[in-house]
């Protein structure tokens, strides 16, 4: 475990301050990670997850019921009524 932990710093020791900030710029942000699971239990793509939360447009019933059970919440507070 000590040989792994050595190789590990010493290969941390030779990046650059740009080389561990352009590893972290690609790495998903929560909000990726937030999308990324929508799609997920929704069974729909990314494009689609970011309409909902844009306010593009709704989902259907069906799919506004499966994403207020995994956030644990109701339709309403995830989808209040639209003003006319």
């Amino acid at each position: 475990m000590i040989i792994n932990n050595a190789k590990l710093v010493k290969r941390m020791a030779n990046k650059t301050l740009k080389d561990f900030y352009e590893e972290r710029k690609n790495m998903p942000t929560p909000a990726d990670e937030f999308v990324a699971k929508l799609c997920e239990v929704t069974h729909r793509r990314e494009v689609t997850v970011r309409g909902w939360l844009s306010g593009k447009f709704r989902p259907d019933i069906n799919t506004q019921i499966v994403l207020a059970q995994y956030l644990h919440t109701d339709t309403d507070s995830l989808f209040p009524p639209l003003n006319d």
